[in-house]
């Protein structure tokens, strides 16, 4: 314990005499390379609470590489998500750390995160944790307004029960809406009606094609579901997508199609971006074209985590996407035609 708090005393030495240099290569979201942690829960406790104020007490430990000893924190945790209480064996975790105790840990400047965790503890679902985990580094290319993440190896504890569970997952950690608000010096917009010409054109329709790229209809600006607003100054809305795990491209077995449109499962696209001038459509479809080979390189940069047949039907479902954006009939038929005017 008194070589602890040596070690404590000697990193906030650093940071007051560095300032926030001392971390910088330690900052949670500067690295790909996953983060092994393990924590313990009481699932059952977390899946009953219906109170989103409600957090519970563990202690995180985490490390990288399988390097020993591994470190620790206390955080505080809680559920997301009311469907996945409902139908999966974990639900999405929000993680809270206190401010003193993440000081000088590769925490120190999120004291709050969401865990995306699989619906199930099977490997079917941790490959299609990757997927999600995929959507969200492509988007990265397409937007400079997008959510940091963090893959993690998590062997998570369940300790609800009179036998302990054990489950090894693969799970990944979302940057806090603040946090991301405060690298844009600007907020998240409190839940209300946006319409959609309030919203940044061009970052608009880059987040339409992504929607139409992957799949995704269980999305909407207007009442902010599955996207945050981010206000910038006093009348610029830019779109932060997030939730993929119902698009064509992860393709959950417990996904549907929004119902409100005419397609009959989520591998069918379907265009829900609003009609915007064409010269802009043709910019951002220009964007797409020159961004495919990176964009299916974060296929390729994830493959250990997918098996051969999941690895093969994401490319091809890109491929399928690209087959139509570059064919001018395509195009116009299931984009330009498709847009909202409503």
């Amino acid at each position: 314990m008194v070589l602890h708090a040596i070690y404590r005393l000697f990193l906030l030495w650093v940071v007051i005499c560095h300032g926030a240099f001392g971390f910088q290569n330690q900052a949670l979201f500067e690295s790909e390379d996953p983060i092994q942690i393990s924590l313990a829960i009481n699932i059952s406790e977390l899946k009953n609470s219906k109170s989103d104020t409600v957090f519970f007490g563990s202690m995180l430990l985490y490390r990288f590489n399988n390097q020993l000893p591994w470190d620790s924190i206390p955080v505080e945790v809680r559920a997301r998500g009311n469907f996945r209480r409902k139908n999966c064996t974990v639900p999405p975790i929000r993680l809270k750390t206190n401010k003193e105790a993440a000081l000088g840990t590769i925490f120190q400047q999120n004291k709050s995160l969401k865990l995306v965790l699989p619906c199930r503890a099977m490997e079917l679902y941790n490959e299609l944790i990757v997927k999600e985990y995929v959507c969200y580094k492509i988007y990265e290319h397409i937007s400079p307004y997008h959510f940091r993440t963090r893959m993690v190896d998590l062997t998570l504890i369940d300790v609800g029960k009179r036998k302990t569970n054990t489950y090894h997952l693969k799970a990944f950690l979302l940057e806090d809406d603040d946090d991301l608000a405060k690298r844009f010096q600007g907020h998240i917009v409190t839940p209300r009606e946006i319409l959609p010409e309030s919203v940044e054109d061009t970052t608009a329709v880059r987040q339409d094609f992504f929607a139409f790229m992957i799949g995704n209809t269980d999305w909407s600006n207007r009442v902010q579901h599955n996207v945050k607003i981010l206000q910038i100054g006093r009348n610029k809305y830019y779109p932060l997508p997030y939730d993929f795990d119902n698009s064509g491209f992860v393709s959950a077995p417990y996904a549907v199609p929004n119902d409100r449109i005419p397609v009959k499962t989520v591998q069918e696209r379907y265009y829900l971006g609003y009609c915007r001038d064409k010269g802009l459509f043709e910019k951002v479809r220009n964007e797409f074209l020159e961004k495919e080979d990176i964009l299916k390189k974060e296929i390729d940069n994830f493959s250990s985590g997918l098996s051969p047949s999941h690895f093969k039907d994401s490319h091809q479902y890109l491929e399928e996407f690209y087959a139509i954006i570059k064919n001018e009939r395509l195009f116009e038929m299931n984009i330009l035609k498709k847009c909202r005017l409503d």
